[in-house]
């Protein structure tokens, strides 16, 4: 009766996240106390998830890669490697390359957030396809973190993982013996059937509103009729129109940007709103306003305070599932929506009761400043030149150095890596390469309570004994003379609840299936564990799969079908090497 309790929360937890309803920490949260509640958990397996070193790893690695990327040195590096751009096919493989080298040795989200609107900007001023570039950014990323236990945080969830279940732990390069083919093989695809399969996108939604403005403003100009002139924008009735939303106000050849509702409408003042032509009826509806007949100039709506950006939406965002008026954005982000893009498709409809999802890629005007723009969590911003300075100090190498000596000192065996890592931080902060106002912006606590909160729907699973159930379930699909056959299946499950769910949970999910099911087959677990582990991590399906593949979404123009043609063919590249080259090296050699 209480695997089938157990089972039955797991497939609703499954459902719900599947639909977006809410938050997948939230979901999670209400099945942990749930299966408290009935008596399944207690209160200490609930929480032991969140006393867990390789949780703690994860947000070491956080802060680091963090004081990396803010210390520009993968910027400088990279602007190098891009070359003259005469051949995209050569940039593109100058660029795999060297982030194959970087991605093994630092968390693979910050290297993506911080070549991406380098790589934009680049393949702007080379004419050159955007849409070519990113995909194979995000994913030569994800599979090069494979080499490494740090490589990526499913990797360090897994460490954590077989220290729960007193298990012997992956040694620093561990995974390279299946990271490093699954690299290469992946990388020539990306080169080659990849290559000729990626859309061909060249143009910025920013480029889209620059050179069709008229396709996402109105202009309207008020004359004498107008009722309101001197009077606020809220009396006007101009805050709560059902289609259209106010932008910016054009006085005296000035744009005024953001507008709130106390400004007041002077005569003559040109006044800018989102939307196209067809939306525009709510507008002729009010005497006094009178529509323009001419392009818009984008010069008459921004200016050197306010700019157009581009921004998308990452995973971890509280923006996630608000409208744009219930999050405050015009106050909290200092600017105003022009248009909001899902699937590269131009949303339609009253900006301000869009609710925004992860992913969604927002052409803004904004009054911050670039570094403003640069510290947003909740935010990836591109298509702004952000401010870098010139000057080199030891700040910029730091961070990497440290780095290099804490993998050497873990490696030799001198020194655990969770206490290494948290020597690199304590020195990071002394010397002032980070700050402690920097670590809420480093760390993903989204991704952190994820992690811990999985593993007790993990250990639930142990305690009613369901993984032993399933494990045995799986067998009469496959048979037990058939390992090979088995592993496939094990990593096809975990690969199919990554593109559902999330690396973490999927991981923590299947772990203890795994760790029962090594006894039952009579397998090795640091077998299965790794097959599990990469599978958890080498999805490349969905845009949601993986947390790169979000950021470059919306900038890459890409459409969610982009994932699929491209996507799928690598999972089954990276499932046959893991499958074949695990089962040699920890069973025929």
């Amino acid at each position: 009766m209480q695997i089938a309790i157990v089972l039955v929360t797991l497939a609703v937890t499954f459902i719900l996240m599947a639909m977006e309803i809410t938050t997948p920490n939230a979901i999670i949260l209400c099945a942990l106390v749930f299966l408290m509640v009935i008596g399944i958990l207690s209160p200490d397996d609930a929480l032991e998830g969140f006393a867990n070193d390789g949780l703690a790893t994860i947000g070491l690695m956080y802060i680091i890669a963090y004081s990396i990327a803010k210390s520009n040195v993968i910027t400088h590096f990279f602007d190098r490697v891009l070359g003259s751009g005469k051949s995209e096919k050569r940039s593109l493989l100058r660029l795999l390359t060297m982030v194959s080298l970087f991605s093994p040795f630092m968390n693979n989200t910050p290297i993506v957030s911080t070549l991406t609107p380098m790589v934009q900007k680049w393949c702007k001023e080379k004419h050159l396809s955007i849409s070519k570039f990113l995909i194979p950014l995000s994913y030569i990323t994800i599979l090069s973190g494979l080499i490494t236990v740090i490589g990526t945080s499913t990797n360090l969830v897994a460490q954590g993982l077989l220290s729960k279940y007193h298990l012997q732990q992956f040694g620093f390069f561990d995974f390279a013996v299946i990271g490093i083919p699954i690299t290469v093989v992946g990388g020539l695809y990306l080169l080659t059937i990849g290559y000729r399969i990626l859309p061909n996108y060249k143009n910025s939604n920013v480029d889209s509103v620059i050179q069709s403005p008229n396709d996402y403003l109105i202009e309207m100009s008020v004359d004498a009729d107008f009722p309101f002139i001197n009077k606020s924008v809220s009396k006007a009735g101009l805050r709560n129109l059902e289609h259209v939303f106010l932008v910016a106000i054009n006085r005296d050849g000035q744009p005024i940007v953001p507008v709130n509702e106390d400004m007041t409408i002077k005569l003559h003042d040109k006044l800018y709103f989102t939307g196209s032509v067809k939306e525009i009826n709510d507008l002729l509806q009010i005497p006094g306003l009178q529509p323009s007949t001419e392009k818009i100039d984008m010069v008459d709506v921004t200016n050197e305070h306010a700019h157009i950006v581009e921004l998308s939406i990452p995973d971890n965002s509280a923006l996630v599932n608000q409208t744009v008026k219930s999050s405050n954005f015009r106050d909290v982000y200092g600017g105003v929506i022009v248009a909001i893009h899902r699937d590269s498709a131009k949303l339609s409809g009253q900006i301000g009761q869009i609710s925004l999802k992860a992913g969604d890629d927002l052409v803004a005007i904004t009054t911050n400043e670039p570094e403003q723009l640069g510290s947003m969590k909740d935010l990836h911003v591109f298509n702004e030149r952000l401010t870098k300075t010139n000057k080199k100090s030891y700040k910029d190498f730091l961070p990497v150095l440290l780095l290099v000596v804490a993998i050497v000192i873990s490696t030799l065996g001198i020194a655990d890596l969770f206490v290494a890592l948290a020597a690199v931080c304590v020195i990071l902060f002394l010397t002032k390469c980070i700050t402690v106002q920097d670590v809420p912006r480093a760390v993903d606590m989204n991704v952190l309570f994820l992690v811990a909160s999985s593993y007790g729907l993990g250990l639930a699973m142990s305690n009613v004994g369901a993984d032993k159930f399933i494990a045995k379930q799986l067998t009469l699909v496959t048979g037990t003379t058939n390992p090979i056959l088995y592993m496939f299946l094990l990593y096809f499950i975990t690969n199919f609840l990554t593109a559902l769910l999330s690396n973490a949970a999927a991981l923590s999910l299947m772990f203890p299936v795994i760790v029962s099911a090594a006894k039952y087959m009579d397998l090795p677990v640091m077998m299965l564990a790794m097959v599990i582990t990469i599978a958890a991590t080498a999805d490349f399906s969905t845009p949601i799969g993986y947390q790169t593949n979000l950021i470059v979404y919306g900038p890459g123009h890409y459409k969610f079908t982009d994932y699929f043609k491209v996507g799928i063919p690598l999972n089954m590249i990276c499932m046959v090497i893991c499958v074949f080259v695990t089962y040699y090296v920890y069973v025929v050699m």
